[in-house]
């Protein structure tokens, strides 16, 4: 088996946890009751009185929480922000289980409703910053060789020496291929890229038994996955650890996970990173911070929409259809920055120097104003602050069929600015590399992107010497109108 956690390892961490939530808790304690206000009336309550007798049943529900939420499972192969997000998960629900463990106790008994709000906040840091600096310490130790793990790919084509480079460039793993196994014709002492080549696959159970590893991958190519239960078969009576690397072409799969239905075991591809508490985090980021800019725009955006009605004759805003999360439609508001009868002849993408667009349009489409109305659409939920550019469902019909992967950045809300955007892929440029930015956005989102990204937009984007030389496509097709382009224009227009 692979042993990322022996029982000494795993009892060791269960003490040091237990040890963490008791620091936390006297931690918290002492800031709440020497540093923060308190109520002269109730004076400071005794530590022995109420919160030290509590104390045994707080650890006891932390450790329970923590098991079933798979903090000791094993995570040689995970990454830090995924163990910090099951931290961060774990404490919300120990936090509600130490408030049902006080509500169930005598009224001469409970503790501090403040103490209890201190305690989430150092409780969550503290264990967290402990946790992540043993996964640091470990990662450390298996770069230089310690803790290290063997294991054995089974098969040797595309898809296992994609598992041999990963596994080689994450050396904090700590662990190493020791040889390949294959059915290729190849010598006693053949060698793939320095690693022993081993075969063939019917003498797989010898392989193992006589070269004993902790681990083995399963990486057969699509057109061998008939040998897998052979494969399967034959490791029957090995103690090492069996994994399945299915053979998916990356350029297909958003987030791959894998899920459990009933036993069976189904890999999804097209899972994106927002939902469940990321999606909660990201929505209420959207409603913070949109809420905020709303507010500091307020000013600008009236004195914007006093000069569009007085530029020319027309309403204040452009509502025009959008495509969304998933593929859902929505109405996206904007300034109006060109005359009212802009759109008579139908869709088109306007060019630099556009003589339908009014002139304080012109001002608002160089400098980007005309999209704060977008804000609306954020505090709606219809669009993100940061995620694709949304484009219009006559375009995604025609592009869907002619740019790999286009539909996949529809598998998050559309931003008012985006990754693209401040990479530099806006006006002018491939269409194509545009939306290579946005799946590789969605597949590695993060709250700390999305933050960098909007501290780059005002600089990189709203300013940019791309708006000023002509930003068109997409968002100036907006209130354009014509016929549809060819598709190899549509290389170079912005969306």
């Amino acid at each position: 088996m692979l042993r990322q956690h022996s029982q000494l390892m795993i009892t060791l961490l269960v003490l040091a946890d237990a040890g963490a939530v008791v620091c936390a808790w006297l931690a918290s304690y002492w800031l709440r009751f020497e540093y923060l206000p308190v109520d002269p009336a109730k004076g400071v309550p005794t530590l022995f009185d109420q919160y030290l007798p509590m104390l045994p049943l707080v650890v006891i529900g932390h450790l329970f929480i923590f098991y079933r939420l798979g903090l000791y499972r094993p995570r040689r192969s995970e990454t830090l922000w995924r163990e910090l997000g099951d931290i961060l998960k774990a404490f919300v629900v120990a936090v509600t289980v130490v408030v049902l463990i006080d509500y169930a106790l005598p009224q001469t008994n409970k503790i501090s409703r403040r103490f209890i709000a201190t305690y989430a906040v150092i409780g969550t840091s503290f264990f967290a910053i402990f946790r992540l600096s043993v996964r640091s310490v470990l990662r450390k130790l298996r770069r230089r060789g310690f803790n290290r793990r063997y294991a054995a790919i089974i098969g040797s084509g595309r898809v296992a020496q994609r598992l041999r480079h990963a596994l080689r460039k994450n050396k904090w793993t700590g662990i190493r291929v020791a040889y390949f196994v294959d059915d290729r014709e190849h010598p006693p002492d053949d060698e793939l890229r320095g690693i022993p080549l081993l075969g063939p696959l019917s003498n797989l159970a010898a392989i193992i038994d006589e070269r004993p590893v902790d681990a083995v991958f399963v990486a057969l190519p699509t057109h061998d996955v008939q040998r897998v239960n052979e494969v399967l078969a034959a490791l029957e009576l090995s103690m090492a650890d069996v994994r399945l690397v299915p053979d998916v072409n990356p350029a297909y799969a958003m987030r791959p996970e894998v899920s459990e239905l009933d036993g069976v075991p189904i890999l999804s591809l097209r899972q994106s990173p927002l939902y469940g508490w990321n999606a909660v985090v990201k929505r209420t980021f959207d409603l913070v911070v949109g809420s905020i800019c709303l507010l500091v725009a307020a000013v600008p955006m009236t004195i914007i929409a006093v000069l569009v009605k007085r530029s020319s004759a027309g309403p204040v805003f452009y509502r025009q259809l959008r495509m969304g999360l998933d593929g859902c439609e929505f109405t996206m508001i904007k300034f109006r920055t060109m005359r009212q009868d802009a759109e008579a002849a139908g869709p088109v993408w306007s060019k630099t120097e556009d003589p339908r667009r009014t002139r304080i349009g012109a001002f608002l489409r160089r400098t980007s104003l005309d999209e704060l109305p977008n804000l609306f659409n954020v505090l709606a939920g219809h669009m993100s602050l940061v995620g694709p550019r949304p484009e219009r469902p006559e375009f995604i019909a025609t592009f869907k069929h002619e740019i790999p992967k286009y539909m996949l950045r529809h598998k998050t809300k559309a931003g008012m600015t985006g990754y693209a955007q401040v990479r530099g892929w806006r006006g002018n440029t491939s269409l194509r590399k545009r939306i290579q930015h946005d799946v590789h956005y969605i597949r590695n989102w993060s709250l700390w992107l999305d933050i960098s990204i909007l501290l780059q937009t005002f600089a990189a984007v709203w300013f940019s010497q791309h708006e000023s030389d002509g930003d068109q496509g997409g968002d100036d097709v907006n209130e354009s109108s014509a016929e549809a382009t060819p598709a190899r224009e549509h290389e170079t227009l912005h969306t």
